[in-house]
């Protein structure tokens, strides 16, 4: 089985600290558009998702879609 991948959509951009606290968090982070609304984070379990969730969440960013597929 390929491991889970998950797209998280961001409004706005994520803020440099809080991005460098995930990649600090996570092994698989990248942020492929210029100004950092989407978040893609590979082969992590539920429970690291929703902590990243949280995350986000406590750090006041709003998250507008979340998408999960297999590599």
């Amino acid at each position: 089985m390929a491991p889970p991948r998950y797209e998280l959509t961001l409004r706005g951009p994520i803020s440099r600290t809080v991005l460098d606290v995930i990649r600090t968090r996570f092994d698989h982070v990248s942020t492929p558009g210029a100004d950092g609304t989407v978040l893609i984070v590979e082969d992590v379990d539920q429970a690291s998702v929703r902590a990243l969730m949280t995350l986000l969440w406590d750090t006041g960013h709003h998250v507008l879609a979340f998408k999960e597929t297999t590599v």
